[in-house]
This record gives C-alpha cells, sequence and structure tokens, in this order.
C-alpha cells in the first residue's frame, strides 16, 4: 500500500509539473490583452523623476497617432499652468504603440497628475511627485515576485501608502522567456500592466524597476541565457528608466533629495554558478561602474542600493543562490564601501528570496579581515507580492516573515542636517509585520540604530 500511495504521489507530482509547464507555455504565446476600445490607451506608467523632469511611458491602439501627454500641478485651479508634451501636442508611437515622453521644466517637490489622451478622446490619468534639489522627506515602497499579471489586492495596499517611489526589484512577471523572443517580452509587458491594480498602482506612483531570473529569462537566468538580448531591448522600450550605461546591463542611479541610489543588474552579465572561478555576478563593466557610484555617493548621508538577489549567505556559504558563489566578488565590493565609509550609512534593498527579512548588520559583513564582531549594512528583503513563499539566504538579526502579499518600505524625514529612516515590512493590508522594523538616525558619518522590534 506504501508503494502505491508513492507512485500516486509522484504520479500527481508529475501532472502539477506538466500543467505548469503548460500554463507557463500558454502564457508566452497567447496574445497580447485586446485594448478596451478602439483608439483607446492600454497602459502608461512614470519613473526616472529628478527635482525638474520626468518620464512617462504608455501604450496606444493600433493606428492612434497624435496622442499627448497634459500634465498639471495638483492643486485646484492649477488648469492654466498645464504643459502639453511634447511642445506641439503630437508624439508618434513606435511600431508597437508605445510612446515615451521626455517630461521637463517641472517644479521641484511638487505634485502632478498627468494624462495621456488619444484625438478620440480616450485617456488614462497618472500622478507623479518630483524631487527636491536638497533636503526632501519621502517614502519608498519596495517589492518582488508577483503572478504573471497578478491583480491582488496587495498592489491596493501599496498604493495606500502612498510612495513616492515603488521599487520592484524583479520577477515582475513568471514567463520564464528562455528564447530570444522580443514580442513574447512585449506580451509580457502588456499582460501585467494591463492588469486592473498593477496598473492603478503603476499610474498612482513612479517606478524603478529591476529584472530579475524569471521576468529576464528562465529560473536562475544568467548571461547564457539566450532571452538576454531581447529582454533588455524591450526593457529599453516599455520601462521608463533613468540613464542607462553603454552595454547590455542595465545599471543605474539616481538622487532622490540628499539620498543616492543606485540599482545594480545581477541577470544579464552574470556567469554560471559552474564557471571557472572567479565568477562574477555583475561583470567586470559593472562592477568598476558600481565602484565609481560608490565613490560619487561617499558624501551622502544616506545610499540605497537596490540589489535584487540575496547578499547574506552565511547560513549556508555552499549554497547555489545569492552572493554565495560570487563571494570574491562580494568582499571586492565589500571592501570598497568600507574603505569609503559608506558601511554604516548604506541600506540594501533585496528581493527573490520570497520572504521578507530585515538585518540591521550584525550578519551582512563581508569585507576583509572582518571578526564576528565586525558590523555590515543594513539588508531589508521585500517579497514575495504573489507567489508561494521560500527562505533564501541569511541567518537575519530580526528574523523572517515567510507570508504571502508581503512589501517594503522604507521613510526618509530629513530635517536639513539628519535623516531619520524607517524601514518595515507590511502585510497584504497595508499592516506592519511584527518584529520587522528597524529605525536609523543618520547623521555625520554614520546610521545608527535608534529602535527597533524582533
Amino acid at each position: 500500500m506504501a508503494t502505491a500511495q508513492g507512485r500516486a504521489g509522484v504520479v500527481s507530482l508529475c501532472w502539477l509539473v506538466l500543467v505548469a509547464s503548460l500554463l507557463s507555455w500558454l502564457a508566452v504565446v497567447r496574445p497580447a490583452p485586446l485594448l478596451a476600445q478602439a483608439g483607446g490607451v492600454a497602459w502608461a506608467w512614470s519613473g526616472a523623476i529628478t527635482h525638474e523632469s520626468a518620464t512617462v511611458v504608455a501604450r496606444v491602439a493600433d493606428g492612434v497617432t497624435g496622442a499627448r501627454l497634459v500634465i498639471t500641478p495638483d492643486r485646484a485651479g492649477a488648469e492654466a499652468d498645464a504643459m502639453t508634451v511634447p511642445s506641439t501636442g503630437m508624439a508618434a508611437p513606435d511600431a508597437h504603440g508605445v510612446i515615451r515622453f521626455a517630461v521637463t521644466r517641472l517644479s521641484p517637490a511638487t505634485r502632478y497628475r498627468y494624462r495621456v489622451e488619444t484625438p478620440s478622446g480616450e485617456r488614462l490619468d497618472g500622478r507623479l511627485r518630483t524631487w527636491a534639489d536638497g533636503p526632501f522627506s519621502f517614502r519608498v515602497t519596495f517589492a518582488s515576485c508577483a503572478t504573471t499579471a497578478s491583480n491582488s489586492r496587495v498592489f491596493d495596499a501599496i498604493r495606500s501608502m502612498t510612495p513616492d517611489l515603488f521599487v520592484h526589484m524583479g520577477d515582475f512577471h513568471y514567463l520564464n522567456i528562455s528564447r530570444n523572443d522580443h514580442a513574447a517580452f512585449r506580451r509580457g509587458y502588456d499582460r501585467v500592466l494591463s492588469s486592473p491594480r498593477q496598473s492603478a498602482l503603476y499610474r498612482s506612483t513612479p517606478i524603478a524597476y529591476m529584472f530579475d531570473d524569471h521576468d529576464f529569462g528562465a529560473n536562475n537566468a544568467d548571461s547564457t541565457s539566450a532571452s538576454g538580448p531581447a529582454a533588455g531591448t524591450v526593457y529599453r522600450e516599455r520601462v521608463p528608466h533613468y540613464a542607462l550605461q553603454p552595454g547590455a546591463s542595465i545599471q543605474q542611479s539616481f538622487t532622490i533629495g540628499r539620498v543616492r541610489v543606485i540599482v545594480t543588474d545581477t541577470r544579464t552579465a552574470r556567469a554560471p554558478v559552474d564557471a571557472d572561478r572567479p565568477r562574477t555576478m555583475l561583470g567586470e563593466a559593472q562592477v568598476r561602474w558600481l565602484e565609481d557610484e560608490f565613490e560619487k555617493a561617499k558624501d551622502a548621508p544616506l545610499v540605497i542600493w537596490v540589489n535584487t538577489v540575496p547578499w547574506i549567505t552565511k547560513a549556508n556559504e555552499a549554497t547555489s543562490e545569492g552572493w554565495a558563489p560570487y563571494a570574491e566578488e562580494r568582499t571586492r565590493l565589500a571592501d570598497r564601501i568600507e574603505a569609503l565609509g559608506l558601511t554604516a550609512r548604506l541600506v540594501m534593498l533585496s528581493g527573490d528570496g520570497h520572504m521578507s527579512a530585515i538585518d540591521d548588520g550584525r550578519n551582512s559583513a563581508y569585507m576583509s579581515g572582518r571578526t564576528p564582531a565586525t558590523r555590515g549594512f543594513v539588508v531589508a528583503h521585500g517579497a514575495p507580492l504573489d507567489r508561494w513563499t521560500r527562505t533564501k539566504g541569511g541567518p537575519y538579526s530580526h528574523g523572517v516573515s515567510r507570508r504571502n502579499h508581503q512589501f517594503g518600505m522604507l521613510d526618509v524625514a530629513d530635517t536639513g542636517t539628519a535623516l531619520d529612516v524607517t524601514v518595515s515590512v507590511r502585510n497584504g493590508t497595508g499592516g506592519l509585520v511584527p518584529g520587522l522594523q528597524l529605525s536609523l538616525r543618520c547623521e555625520k558619518d554614520a546610521c545608527v540604530p535608534v529602535s527597533h522590534t524582533q
């Protein structure tokens, strides 16, 4: 009987794998969602925010020409201050209906409403806020790992927090496209951005998005994935991103008030984990860029590094996940951070792990010559948005929350002389996950924990 039950379990597991594979295949090959009506706007989102500019990217129905973007300060009676982008009021979509609006001459620290309009009168509305050029208080939400085109209420919860920026750290979808298929990636963006709750979130707050494995290629995808060129090309077409460097990787950096934000691409140039040493997670060109970015940020009171995969792997340094197989490169970067005096002023935001966690620096030190007492920087994981749960990396000083429908939040209150920073993990209704909150006071050359729950 036990043998029969075992065989039945194996058969059931095989069927589950087969069904999952079929659903994944259908998700890739099915047509892009139809627009609500002829002449309509399928989706729109914003990003690349500065103190005086922004980018809005939208997709319109086939055959639409003459679409425009109108942006207005978000206050009563401000219609007289509306700007039309581009200045002629006309914009030509690319061959796939995508239009990129570069908005300039905006006022610092100002909330705006925008609308993408077509000549037939169809429109989509959105909002954004510019940064200040100097001391500035703001809120960032961050998360990763959402089922393809998910319409989960967790996206409403994120929107209810009224963030100034949503940092999406990858697995925007789980299509696992493993070939150089531009059309498949375009359909993936169309599916996700047409999901009602995700669309509402992405139109309510600017985004900074970095892909990870499942939205770059297949599971654990790296530089050998045939999907890489298409993933990078379609990212450039459809995402409102900051300036990119020459080459295939899509790393980028920007400043919010007095805080420097650095976003790294851990997939495009990553060597396979079975490659001969020395292995690279980022590729030499991106490593040098990142070291230069740390140098440029050395006087910032706070640096945020968006690194999509687990940095801390002390619980199992033999794992093939996260930074463990790339230990030499991890130490090189940790040494650079330490040499510039940034260890105590850096907060890392990560996803991928299908769990949420916070470490206050007790476990994140990987610089040369470290001792058990050496402190590293703060690490915060925000995931999963809408996937099954799993723990990766660790240990984490504040523990791990293995629940679905989670995201992270980072609040910065800038007094002009100091920053009060709070990192927390939120559940599917926006409530605080018990134990996962850390507050820091950043002044002079260090951020010091002032309170925390465990």
